[in-house]
């Protein structure tokens, strides 16, 4: 033993151990207006003005020069933008018109690819739609081929999806309905859809298996690299997917607490680390993805502040830093819009990881990345535009 170290500062070595451990372990409770953070204005960005409101982004995997965004136009008018991503920004070359009856409660939000890169999946209020990739770039009006309702039996269909995801062998859509089955009644369900293979004329027609009620807002969703697990956020929840295909109720692992408001979720490549926005905590969070099932009260590895109501999040520069869309969702006075740049291996070490905010239009929510990883898209949602952001220049 070191006779030079003193009980006092052994003590105090312990205490500040424990301190760390605390500061990790617990979820950061709620926060409205979060502190404000140097502007990133060496960062190259450019936007681009849309008709509507857009939500959803994805790049097409097989056109490596085309993108698709989700604008917004509820009450009948949402439609699937097809987008020229050669130039920087992007430009609107198409808009396909998504049928009415489906998007006349709640318009057009996630947007999702299957691996193939044959198909959008759109999510709508009672369920989802079915594009077909190469009809939609060239802007055909009959690229819309397969529309779902997620009723289910007697269950009254949600009409508030926000996300979807698609399962690795492009067999099932999972879809998060916010508000649930009966919006106020029975909140927070993924319902699950089997697509069947398209037909000869290249309709895609699907049945609704069933729906797993999380008892909370469910709105963003993930799988794990393999496929095996979706990770549905408000909690996070983990789910079993295999049970989620064939037996909804049974699929349940665990619930996390999160923070405030958990809305968004992303895997990293090899699986082992979940990353989640709290929203009303101004919060990245990082969990132990293993022990999100075994041990979900030491599953919280890191808590990041960031600006005010991050949403969405993507990986940057292989997966060295993320990105938040700080929205500040709910107008606060005196806070900023802009994207949280956090440095991951920072994060994961307890260190200052915030290098800064790239400022943005309004309402910051969703992103996608090229496939070259060179340009990140952000949808704007309240300002009506794309903005690209030039990767090589991130801190």
């Amino acid at each position: 033993m070191n006779q030079h170290l003193s009980t006092p500062s052994w003590l105090a070595t312990i205490l500040l151990c424990l301190a760390a451990v605390q500061a990790v372990s617990v979820p950061p409770g709620c926060q409205t207006v979060a502190p404000q953070q140097e502007p990133l204005n060496q960062v190259r960005t450019a936007r681009v003005s849309l008709p509507n409101s857009l939500f959803g982004l994805i790049y097409a995997s097989v056109q490596t020069d085309i993108a698709f965004v989700s604008l917004d136009g509820k009450l009948g008018d949402s439609t699937l933008g097809v987008l020229n991503t050669t130039t920087f920004p992007p430009s609107l070359i198409h808009q396909i018109p998504l049928p009415a009856e489906y998007t006349s409660v709640e318009g057009a939000y996630g947007i999702a690819l299957t691996s193939h890169g044959q198909h959008v999946l759109v999510s709508i209020g009672p369920g989802l739609l079915v594009v077909n990739v190469t009809r939609a770039i060239a802007g055909s009006s009959d690229a819309v081929v397969g529309a779902f309702n997620g009723t289910v039996g007697d269950q009254m269909p949600g009409d508030a999806a926000i996300e979807v995801t698609v399962s690795s062998d492009d067999r099932y859509a999972f879809v998060s309905q916010e508000y649930g089955a009966v919006a106020g009644v029975t909140p927070g369900n993924t319902d699950v859809f089997k697509l069947h293979k398209p037909t000869s004329n290249g309709s895609v027609s699907g049945t609704a298996i069933s729906y797993l009620n999380l008892g909370g807002l469910v709105v963003g969703t993930a799988l794990s690299p393999d496929g095996s697990i979706l990770y549905a956020i408000r909690s996070p929840s983990v789910v079993d997917v295999k049970n989620l295909e064939t037996n909804p109720a049974e699929a349940l692992l665990s619930n996390v607490t999160s923070g405030c408001g958990p809305v968004r979720v992303i895997v990293s490549s090899d699986g082992k680390i979940v990353w989640v926005t709290a929203r009303e905590s101004n919060h990245l969070l990082a969990f132990d993805s293993a022990k999100l099932v075994s041990d979900p009260g030491e599953a919280l590895l890191a808590s990041v502040q960031v600006c005010t109501s991050p949403v969405g999040l993507t990986f940057a520069r292989n997966e060295t830093r993320i990105l938040t869309a700080d929205s500040n969702r709910f107008n606060y006075a005196n806070a900023t819009t802009g994207l949280s740049v956090v440095d991951v291996h920072a994060a994961l070490a307890g260190k200052q990881a915030v290098l800064g905010r790239v400022p943005t239009g309004l309402f910051p929510r969703e992103f996608s990345v090229s496939p070259d990883g060179s340009v990140i898209l952000v949808a704007d949602y309240a300002s009506e535009e794309i903005q690209a952001v030039d990767v090589a220049t991130l801190p």
